[in-house]
């Protein structure tokens, strides 16, 4: 038994340094970003973007490695049948958080903006709006979706969906709504379906300013999510406390 305490929490601490890691990396595409928006032909700007896109890479890569020893020290647990029950819920509870990537049926939403010879919007603002994902994806909720990305972006319990300036930010990454949007979701595909013909889960703006199709499909992938949840406030209510 203290055998197993032992591995288990080894492989929790790998884990968390990995989440460590992976807030660096979110840290540093945000600087990314605001370098690229704030002057992209300056060569400085240039040189610094290199040079945080191969510190990001050589995070990328201890990310992995740390995922690759997790890894093994829940094989040698599941080594022991006793374990094994322990294992595999200890797996559900991070495909639920988003940890991990999954697949299963479901079905693939695409929101495409219409041309316009024009060179503007068909109305008034943007052709996708925050609040046309935010309701599209509550709808897919509600039909019981297990797992949600809105390009390739994992949503998890702490996820947002928000405008700011000329963008749609999706947890931290910003999205174009001048471009196409995918919406993957697994779950019922037949659900799914349903939950998309309900009145008012499309809006009337986005169908006037959108082609929207979906498809469904026997296997969808989506990833974990780039970065990790984190609690700072609440914790667990013991008994007879």
């Amino acid at each position: 038994m203290k055998k197993f305490i032992s591995q288990l929490t080894v492989g929790l601490v790998f884990l968390i340094f990995g989440f460590m890691i992976v807030i660096q990396l979110k840290s540093i595409n945000a600087q990314n970003s605001v370098a690229v928006d704030g002057n992209s032909q300056n060569p400085e700007i240039l040189l610094e973007n290199e040079q945080l896109k191969k510190e990001r890479e050589e995070l990328q890569n201890k990310v992995n490695e740390l995922s690759a020893k997790a890894s093994e020290y829940e094989q040698s647990i599941a080594n022991e049948s006793k374990n094994q029950a322990l294992l595999d819920e200890l797996q559900k509870t991070r495909a639920r958080a988003g940890l991990t990537d999954v697949k299963g049926e479901g079905i693939i939403i695409y929101i495409t903006p219409k041309s316009n010879p024009f060179g503007a919007t068909n109305n008034k603002g943007y052709p996708i709006k925050d609040f046309d994902l935010l309701t599209i994806v509550n709808e897919l909720y509600a039909a019981e979706a297990e797992a949600i990305s809105i390009n390739d972006i994992r949503l998890v319990a702490n996820s947002g969906i928000r405008s700011a300036g000329n963008a749609i930010v999706v947890n931290e990454t910003r999205i174009s709504p001048m471009e196409q949007v995918v919406i993957k979701a697994i779950g019922s595909p037949a659900l799914l379906e349903n939950s998309l013909k309900f009145q008012g889960t499309i809006s009337a703006d986005l169908q006037y300013n959108c082609d929207v199709t979906y498809d469904k499909k026997d296997e969808i992938t989506i990833n974990k999510v780039s970065t990790p949840l984190e609690f700072k406030y609440i914790e667990e209510v013991k008994e007879n406390e």
